[in-house]
């Protein structure tokens, strides 16, 4: 019997890492191939992986409940010979093991001229928290700079001195302008990275305390207190941070109140990555505006050609489809709305791309994308809703099904809600949330008291890229199509 090793797959441009939601297969189970094998949650999707070979499942190495990198070993199988697939051995060296070994000295030669001494990783002393030493230097060091001991012990008595190995301190290093640490080789995800660089903490200085050294936002947040006390202890008065950073740093001093029958409930891998996404989200400025939209006469075109469409195609025919058209209609006639905001410029897109926010009741939120939004028809956009709806539910989204999106529409009406104040998602310049349609006393334009169906529009904006105006005539727009076109526009 060969061996096969299943390792953690790469499940997305950003994404670093997976929790093991739950093994499908239990240890000593055979395994025919293509049988899904495992759950695997990420900040983004929840998937599965089917087993790439048939055999027997001999070993599990990673257990449900924990978070490990891309690359990961997962588990052994025991495959027939013709059947394994081509796998690195298990004790061939890693690329990081390979560059040790390859700035590893070669045994001293007692008859060798004196030369510059190389550096060398200790082999005896591995790195800290699994990261690469930030004193480490390149394969042949500036003269000035101190280099590592040998593992070997000096046989020549007209060896130059080596310093001790912690004298390479990376504060020491970055003031004489010489080799920075290598920050690829720190774990740690998007969101951490970016809280740590808008703190102005080199993030190689955090004590990873995750598995295998990650570092976690919670480590870097207590790098940041930590900080604060010993600039206090020395009498120095601790600069105030802008209220972007204090939002994104919740302060660590005011513990939450634990009171007579508190439950604490664990967060699960969708509310992190909502929680994270959420932050980096809030960072962009935000701005909204709202408009009142009268739906009575499209509710009565609705009324009048659901129950073909019922007959037809099995489902209702939602407002939801009038006013994600009316929103892809919006973003023809006000294209500015439908570009990202970049360092370079912004980044004005040809697709429309609609995201389409869906509750998932305690577990959360998620906003599966509806891609080439502007070239379905009503009937169109409401079977992709009704797709992406019931796959979100399910649990059936792939990681294409959350990616491209270029706008997105929260239809928070059946919810109840009349107004709200939605985030921008990360990436986009918009969001419009369409709120409850419910009758309302209206004065009409010839001063007439009567009973409309009224619905707010709420536009939430990244005022680097719309302006308020931008954003009214957006709304403008969407308004102007629900209550006349949208009144005769054709179901296909």
């Amino acid at each position: 019997m060969a061996g096969y090793e299943l390792k953690m797959p790469k499940l997305g441009e950003s994404v670093t890492e997976g929790t093991i939601g739950k093994w499908l297969k239990q240890p000593g189970e055979k395994v025919d191939k293509y049988d899904l094998l495992v759950e695997v949650q990420t900040d983004k999707v929840n998937t599965e992986i089917p087993s790439p070979v048939a055999g027997t499942l001999k070993e599990v190495k990673v257990q449900e409940g924990e978070t490990v990198p891309i690359g990961t070993l997962l588990a052994i199988f025991d495959t027939a010979d013709g059947e394994a697939a081509a796998q690195p051995s298990a004790q061939q060296p890693t690329a990081l093991q390979q560059a040790q070994q390859t700035r590893a000295p070669a045994a001293p030669q007692p008859e060798a001229a004196p030369a510059a001494p190389k550096p060398s990783q200790p082999s005896g002393v591995p790195p800290a928290s699994g990261r690469i030493p930030t004193g480490r230097g390149p394969s042949v060091p500036p003269a000035s700079q101190p280099t590592e001991p040998s593992t070997q012990p000096s046989r020549s008595p007209a060896a130059p001195p080596q310093s001790s190995y912690p004298s390479a301190a990376p504060s020491a290093t970055a003031e004489r302008g010489e080799e920075r640490p290598d920050l690829s080789e720190v774990r740690a995800t998007p969101a951490v990275r970016k809280l740590a660089s808008e703190q102005g903490i080199d993030i190689s200085q955090v004590e990873g305390t995750g598995l295998g050294g990650r570092v976690s936002r919670k480590d870097v947040e207590d790098f940041i207190a930590q900080r604060a006390e010993q600039k206090q202890a020395a009498g120095r008065v601790v600069p105030s941070q802008p209220q972007a950073q204090l939002q994104q740093t919740p302060a660590r001093q005011v513990p939450a109140p634990s009171l007579a029958g508190d439950e604490l409930v664990p967060l699960t891998q969708m509310r992190r990555a909502i929680a994270n996404n959420m932050v980096q989200a809030w960072s962009a400025p935000h701005a909204h505006a709202v408009m009142e939209v009268d739906m009575t006469d499209l509710m009565r075109y609705r009324e009048k050609v659901r129950h073909e469409f019922q007959e037809r195609e099995g489902f209702d025919l939602s407002p939801a489809a009038f006013i994600a058209k009316a929103v892809v209609e919006g973003l023809r006639a006000v294209p500015q709305v439908n570009s990202s905001w970049t360092d370079q410029g912004l980044m004005r897109h040809r697709e429309i791309n609609l995201g389409y926010a869906v509750a998932l009741g305690e577990d959360g939120l998620i906003v599966p994308v509806i891609k080439d939004a502007d070239g379905k028809s009503l009937a169109g956009l409401m079977r992709s809703i009704r797709d992406v709806v019931d796959r979100a539910k399910g649990r059936r989204l792939t990681l294409d099904d959350l990616s491209g999106g270029t706008f997105t529409l929260n239809n928070t009406g059946p919810l109840g809600t009349i107004v709200s104040s939605p985030i921008v998602p990360p990436g986009q310049a918009a969001i419009l949330s369409s709120e409850s349609i419910s009758k309302r006393l209206v004065v009409t334009n010839d001063d007439a008291i009567a009973i409309r169906q009224m619905m707010n529009i709420v536009i939430g904006f990244d005022h680097r890229v719309v302006d308020g105006s931008t954003a009214a005539s957006f709304l403008t727009a969407v308004r102007d199509w629900l209550m006349t076109a949208g009144t005769t526009v054709p179901v296909y």
